[in-house]
């Protein structure tokens, strides 16, 4: 089963499956390693970890292709990406959609804020463009791809300044637009989640469950009686990697060497496991030892 029948198989079955966000193809293989059934790849680390920018809109088409050809390309699992806007009107997405299919990734998420997009952990305004415009690029991104098991993921950041009837009421169109799979961005409260799950969306849920917000607060069942079945996880990879490494540079800075810090450290072997070492040496002594009947002397 390829990437794209397994993400259209994780959102039909009921329950909750656990995605985690990895911005480069070494944290991909550790999140596959890890049991995980799904990677996604959050705009937010890539922002930080490709340009060390804050998600602000900087990215563009090509960055977040390019990344995710790579982390595609290193992992087994399906990929779903955040595809901030769209990159454009309904138009440009219809490349959008190509690109990411030819990227080898399982599917993509397009959210209704305006093109100078902010992630929903900044404590600002966050401006949507009209319902009827995001719902015609939701129905251009169905119509624009060649795999129909590709999931199209529309989300939604009006309740942030509208309120989560007008997400809902949002919601609702862009399911008629076509839409897999929605991600109705809130803060997460228990309310919040209550209201979401009495509107009853005739398509599944994906959770964000960031540590800045609150839905990861709320166990798995309940927002499975709310109609969720992917709880991502965009901040726990990028998180820890910012605090282990400050950790660990401040203790190099102070004691002037590892010595004491050795232990929070991964050790040789586990850093080359995790790039799979041993079978990329066991292909070295197959290809490249001498072709059987050849004059090793010409």
């Amino acid at each position: 089963m390829g990437p794209t029948a397994t993400l259209r198989r994780i959102i039909d079955t009921p329950g909750i499956t656990l995605s985690v966000s990895a911005h480069d193809p070494l944290l991909a293989r550790l999140v596959e390693r890890a049991g995980f059934e799904m990677i996604g790849l959050s705009g937010n680390a890539v922002a930080a970890a490709h340009l060390g920018m804050p998600d602000m809109g900087f990215l563009n088409l090509s960055d977040m292709v390019d990344v995710s050809r790579r982390i595609a390309a290193a992992v087994d699992i399906p990929v779903l990406v955040d595809a901030d806007t769209g990159y454009g009107n309904a138009m440009n997405i219809v490349r959008t959609v190509r690109e990411f299919e030819r990227a080898g990734v399982a599917g993509i998420i397009i959210e209704d804020q305006i093109d100078y997009k902010k992630c929903g952990m900044i404590e600002t305004a966050h401006p949507v463009v009209p319902a009827a415009e995001h719902a015609g690029k939701v129905r251009a991104a169905c119509a624009a791809r060649s795999d129909p098991d590709f999931v199209i993921c529309a989300r939604t950041d009006a309740a942030a300044d509208h309120g989560v009837a007008e997400a809902l009421r949002r919601a609702r169109l862009y399911i008629e637009a076509g839409a897999d799979l929605l991600d109705v961005e809130v803060l997460g409260t228990p309310e919040e989640v209550a209201e979401i799950g009495a509107a009853e969306l005739t398509v599944p849920l994906k959770g964000n469950m960031d540590e800045g917000k609150r839905l990861w607060e709320i166990d798995p069942e309940t927002l499975a009686r709310a109609g969720y079945r992917i709880c991502a996880h965009p901040g726990l990879v990028r998180y820890t990697v910012v605090h282990a490494v400050k950790e660990a540079l401040e203790h190099l800075k102070r004691e002037g060497s590892t010595i004491g810090y050795r232990d929070k450290m991964a050790t040789t072997k586990e850093y080359f496991d995790a790039v799979d070492l041993e079978r990329y040496l066991e292909m070295e002594r197959d290809l490249l030892r001498p072709f059987p009947g050849a004059d090793t002397q010409s």
